[in-house]
């Protein structure tokens, strides 16, 4: 019989450490996609409620035409000279192209007939300059979907300061 000499494969032990290897860089690549992954949605959750936010402002635009030609007010907060007034906006009156359904892969809850505590809704508030003798809109949007929220529904977050950074389950914002 006669015997292979062949000493061109590779060891037990060598096939062993490149598989090692192998699960080490794959577990760092997890980690990072996965990091990735929730930076990216949490910037698509802010950029819906930018979006809702744009929604209102064209609500309310919509609403001052409708006022100046006779009509009566949907959205729109009365404009006094003594003091500011908000109206809440539900998300399910602004209609956007998204569908409603978050990032994470579930509806906002966008309802304040069925859930008077926890619905998302843009805050609207007139506010008069003397100066200019208008009136002036500022707007500020609390969103969740139920687990994730921008904001909380007590203090909604200001137009101004939405971004991905502020999305989590808590909704509270970083000061820093």
């Amino acid at each position: 019989m006669k015997r292979l000499n062949n000493k061109k494969g590779f060891t037990l032990v060598e096939l062993l450490a490149v598989i090692v290897v192998l699960a080490i860089v794959m577990g760092l690549a997890v980690v990072g996609i996965t990091s990735v992954l929730d930076s990216t949605r949490k910037s698509a959750f802010a950029s819906d409620a930018k979006s809702y936010i744009e929604g209102a402002r064209a609500l309310v635009r919509s609403d001052e035409a409708t006022v100046m030609l006779g009509g009566s007010s949907i959205y729109t907060p009365a404009c006094n000279q003594s003091t500011s007034q908000s109206k809440q906006i539900d998300i399910k009156n602004i209609k956007l192209d998204s569908g409603g359904t978050s990032p994470y892969g579930t509806k906002y809850k966008d309802d304040s007939s069925t859930n008077t505590t926890d619905y998302s809704y843009v805050k609207v508030t007139a506010t008069y300059n003397t100066a200019s003798g208008t009136c002036e809109y500022t707007y500020a949007v609390y969103l969740t979907d139920g687990t994730f929220k921008l904001g909380t529904f007590a203090s909604p977050i200001d137009s101004d300061k939405v971004n991905g950074n502020c999305v989590s389950t808590s909704g509270t914002c970083p000061t820093n």
